[in-house]
């Protein structure tokens, strides 16, 4: 498994454990625990939980199982993929806590340009299957 690919994984995993806590708070919440609320949980949870783990999960398996030559973990473009989107989770995340439209936007942008860096890299991996004559 390539070292970018195995980074990935990891990231998505820690989102994947903030976002699950998150909602289980939030759970907790509406349930009727005394809990304090603590901001917008909701943005928080669905950001992470969407962007920051599906995502990146996503990203990190596709890195692994395409066929790439043995220099795709000195890419780039990955890792700044890497930062990028999760730099942009943050940033999401830091707008909606403090109310800035700016940093929201920011965040956005941020997601949406390491979207372009890993359809920049795999697009050319992917390859259809040779046609089969079933005559």
């Amino acid at each position: 498994m390539p070292r970018i690919s195995i980074w990935f994984v990891r990231a998505a995993l820690l989102h994947c454990f903030f976002g699950f806590t998150a909602g289980a708070w939030q759970l907790a919440v509406l349930g009727g625990l005394p809990l304090p609320s603590i901001g917008p949980v909701r943005t928080f949870h669905v950001e992470v939980v969407m962007l920051g783990w599906i995502v990146q999960l996503a990203i990190g398996v596709a890195i692994w199982i395409l066929p790439f030559s043995r220099g795709v973990s000195r890419d780039w473009r990955l890792w700044t993929a890497l930062g990028l989107l999760n730099g942009g989770v943050l940033l999401v995340i830091a707008g909606a806590l403090v109310e800035l439209d700016l940093a929201h936007g920011l965040g956005r942008l941020a997601e949406i340009i390491a979207g372009g860096f890993v359809a920049w890299v795999l697009w050319p991996r992917v390859r259809a299957l040779p046609s089969r004559d079933h005559s």
